[in-house]
């Protein structure tokens, strides 16, 4: 049956979700309770009781191997849920101690709360014998988002190995809960238990792998009575003390070479109703987060690094936009990226001239505020509006006097997100718009940035047959405004390059003052429900769609459609827990109509019966064309490629897990990348864990771009000769991180990344003819070379034109960034932190990559270091 057919057949034949679901009652707390997991309260012999489960893992389908009994309680203030874990083996139980949040090797137990019981979202409260703790709140697979393990709600816990197994005992306020007051006392429930030395996964609520998981499966909490709204309000003052170390250069008048401050800020979150939040904040500071690793970026794309700041991670499902299901796509816009918030000042000075200029590598985020949550009616809000400060560089003037400049206006930055949920959840609607507007009074700034960018977009998301069938859709509309030659620099980007010589669906307009745009995709897929799964993907981004002031957006003008047929197998046999056989097929064309992109591929995955992992994946692309390699001129050409990875992973139930991957890809031209990475996850003592990433890259291509050069004479490509070298890289990087867990709420952790990169640039040249993958070799195939000092190059292209200069592009870069942060909860909610930060890094154009030398240069150069404390002190009003 065809994906299509099934879908239609699906769609008449549907069932409902989930009917037979378990139950759970509540019972009443009457006496006063308390949390020491030794459940010894006569309360809790009032409350139903959920004590069968059944096995996912080892034998789906089967009883658990061991006894589980679950009881809930609640009170006018908190949900009471205890739990006795029986095991006939108690000294084999594990119980490793972790930070909050960590994903450890323990056995555990954990209860998903569906307290909307919408069918869309839950919160989890996981915890392990030792008493570690992991809280999140549960995205919506239809946007395509996982858990957020950044929400830290205020909670009690309790656990203990006794002669009979392990209890756990939990308290969780209503006030830290989102809920409809309104329910008549019933909410959805998951709960789950894991015995990590059998490898077993039981569940209150089973679901069969081969189907549909999430939200909508759980089953059913009753007898909560009719639940009081809840008022939640918290406050989070903090103070930080910071000093900084750097190398000053002689005659700086900007740096002394240590640096002392100190700040203050306030967080606060408040429940308007039960079910809706707000939360503020004045002042922020993030030092505590982990730093970007190192790369090195030599494309014309901008890296992107994700979002790790506790206020915009929290509650980031609700502002997710477009999201599909899909197990393959070619990729899209995000609409909004918060990152863009508090981000580096887009103007630069450096470079300009000036011997001395001290800028700041962030823009202060002077306030921000957060409206969230779900309203009785099945809508879900996300209001997001924050205001950044205009930032100042200081430089010396030629005269020698210190003057300031604007790198950065002062912004505002909006977004507004509604999304309905209909048929019990099955299907939703969403509306979203993001705003932000600059203030550009100072001209330099004017010519430079965009004044005004706004979107608007509308998603849906359906689903039927238990959620097994999914079709889901977005459309958006982006504009931005401004000064004409703001907006050439938004036309010429490499997003678009409206520049393009070649180019027939667009032309580049220099006095044009504003941009308008759409972007569109729709994806149909089986998510379960049987052996067979896959998914047809249609997505359009035009040129002119523009959404990188608020999100981010790599490329515009393309049209692409991507398929994915899956076999998979979840019944153990002989030799395989499970697998997975996948085809799929990516392409993507240009609105000119150039196939930019095309691909075909077969993964292969899965576990074998000792629990260790495989990954195989080859891919095979045919020649197709290539709108980016010249940087805004013609369309080249892009010879036929393939490529091969495959990856092997140990037994995550062990305490050392062990994971190894190459990755190897080559052209019909002689062009090869290899990729060769593995990690090692052990731990020396039941509370600490350390991990090593190693990673090396070897890359031979022949058309990295170096320059263009205007020139009359270049006629076979528009007037203009586009430069490119071969270059031979090789790049070496290990990522380091130590965790130490004293207690559960005192930690430290240890992050290091050191990276070395060496590229060595051969055969200049320039490219033969547009729609081509053919150079003219300077030297040799044409004109000649004359070396220059510094390792440069004089080129004569031979062909009657003009003479140029190419600077020394071969470099070795040398990074290292590390940070320490120890984290004590010194009270509920309330966090002391130690932060250390350690930057070193240089670089010079010897071009070839020496291990041992560059190691000892990149620990000779000088190391910036800052350190700080920051104190928070929670008050739960």
């Amino acid at each position: 049956m065809s994906l299509l057919a099934g879908a239609l057949f699906a769609l008449l034949t549907q069932t409902p979700a989930h009917a037979a679901a378990p139950e759970l009652r509540a019972g009443l707390v009457k006496g006063p309770m308390r949390i020491d997991a030794r459940l010894d309260e006569s309360d809790w012999l009032a409350s139903g009781i959920a004590d069968r489960f059944t096995q996912t893992d080892p034998a789906e389908g089967k009883p658990a191997s061991e006894r589980t009994e679950v009881r809930v309680l609640i009170d006018e203030h908190a949900l009471y849920i205890g739990a006795r874990l029986y095991d006939r083996e108690p000294r084999k139980i594990r119980a490793t101690l972790g930070r909050r949040d960590e994903d450890v090797e323990s056995d555990y137990f954990e209860v998903f709360l569906d307290s909307y019981h919408d069918h869309l979202s839950a919160v989890r409260f996981r915890i392990t014998p030792a008493g570690a703790i992991e809280d999140a709140v549960l995205g919506s697979s239809a946007q395509g988002s996982g858990d957020d393990v950044s929400w830290d709600p205020v909670w009690e816990y309790a656990a203990r190995v006794d002669s009979l197994g392990w209890t756990a005992e939990l308290r969780i306020p209503l006030a830290q809960l989102r809920y409809n007051s309104t329910l008549d006392g019933r909410w959805g429930i998951q709960l789950h238990r894991q015995i990590l030395r059998k490898g077993e996964d039981d569940w209150f609520s089973l679901v069969p792998k081969n189907e549909a998981q999430g939200v909508n499966r759980y089953g059913h909490l009753t007898g909560l009575g009719t639940l009081k709204a809840e008022r939640l309000l918290e406050l989070r003052p903090y103070t930080l003390a910071r000093a900084a170390y750097t190398q000053a250069r002689p005659g700086d008048p900007f740096q002394s070479g240590h640096d002392y401050n100190g700040s203050a800020g306030l967080d606060l979150k408040y429940g308007l109703t039960s079910d809706l939040t707000l939360d503020a904040t004045i002042n922020p500071d993030f030092g505590q987060v982990e730093v970007d690793p190192a790369v090195v970026n030599l494309s014309a794309f901008e890296t992107f690094f994700p979002e790790k700041r506790p206020f915009f991670v929290e509650g980031a499902d609700v502002f997710r936009f477009g999201g599909i299901r899909a197990f393959n796509s070619f990729g899209f816009p995000r609409f909004f990226f918060s990152r863009r918030i508090g981000r580096q000042p887009q103007r630069s000075i450096g470079g300009a001239g000036f011997d001395f200029v001290d800028a700041p590598t962030e823009t202060s985020i002077r306030a921000a505020t957060k409206l969230s949550g779900r309203t009785r009616g099945g809508w879900s809000v996300g209001v997001i509006d924050a205001v950044t400060a205009e930032e100042q560089a200081q430089y010396l003037d030629g005269g020698g006097v210190a003057q300031e400049t604007p790198i950065e206006p002062l912004t505002n930055y909006f977004v507004g997100r509604v999304r309905k949920d209909l048929q019990g959840g099955n299907t939703t609607v969403g509306l979203m718009t993001t705003a932000v507007n600059r203030d550009l009074s100072d001209p330099t700034l004017a010519s430079q940035l965009r004044g005004q960018g706004y979107l608007g977009g509308l998603d849906f998301n359906h689903s039927w047959s238990n959620r097994n069938w999914s079709l889901d859709g977005a459309v958006a509309m982006s504009t931005v405004r401004g000064s004409a030659s703001s907006i050439a620099l938004t036309q010429q980007s490499s997003a678009r390059y409206y520049q393009r010589p070649d180019a027939t669906s667009f032309t580049y307009d220099p006095t044009r003052e504003s941009l308008s745009g759409h972007a569109f995709q729709m994806a149909l897929a089986r998510n379960g429900g049987g052996h067979w799964l896959g998914g047809l993907v249609y997505q359009e981004t035009s040129p002119s769609f523009e959404s990188n002031d608020l999100g981010f957006e790599s490329n515009a003008d393309r049209r692409a459609v991507s398929t994915a047929l899956i076999y998979q197998e979840n019944t153990p046999g002989r030799y395989l827990r499970n697998f997975q056989i996948y085809p799929f097929t990516n392409h993507a064309w240009n609105f000119d109509g150039d196939l930019v992109f095309g691909s075909y591929g077969l993964i292969l995955q899965g576990t074998l019966r000792n629990f260790w992992g495989y990954f195989l994946r080859g891919d095979f692309a045919p020649a197709s064309f290539d709108d980016r390699l010249t940087r805004g001129g013609p369309v080249a050409g892009q010879p036929p490629t393939r490529d091969f990875s495959a990856q092997i992973s140990s037994d995550s139930r062990r305490t050392t897990r062990l994971s190894a991957n190459v990755f190897h890809s080559w052209t019909t031209a002689g062009e090869r990348n290899t990729n060769l990475g593995g990690s090692i996850s052990f731990r020396p003592t039941a509370a600490a864990r350390i991990s090593l990433g190693p990673s090396i890259t070897k890359n031979h291509t022949l058309s990295q771009y170096v320059t263009a050069v205007a020139d009359p004479a270049a006629t076979a490509t528009y007037g203009t000769r586009y430069v490119f070298g071969t270059l031979d890289q090789t790049e070496v990087s290990l990522d380091l991180r130590v965790y130490w867990t004293f207690t559960p709420k005192l930690s430290l952790q240890l992050y290091a990344q050191p990276l070395i990169s060496a590229g060595d640039y051969s055969n200049i040249k320039e490219l033969a003819a547009p729609r081509t993958y053919r150079f003219a070799v300077y030297g040799i195939d044409r004109g000649s070379v004359t070396p220059t000092a510094g390792g440069g190059s004089q080129i004569d292209p031979g062909d009657g034109g003009a003479t140029f200069a190419v600077g020394n592009p071969d470099f070795n870069f040398r990074s290292l960034r590390a940070n320490a942060v120890l984290r004590w909860e010194w009270h509920a909610g309330s966090t002391l932190f130690l932060v250390w930060q350690q930057a070193r890094q240089g670089q010079t154009d010897v071009g070839d990559f020496r291990f041992g030398r560059d190691v000892g240069a990149l620990f000779d150069a000088h190391g910036d270091n800052v350190f700080a404390i920051k104190a928070s002190y929670w008050l739960g009003l």
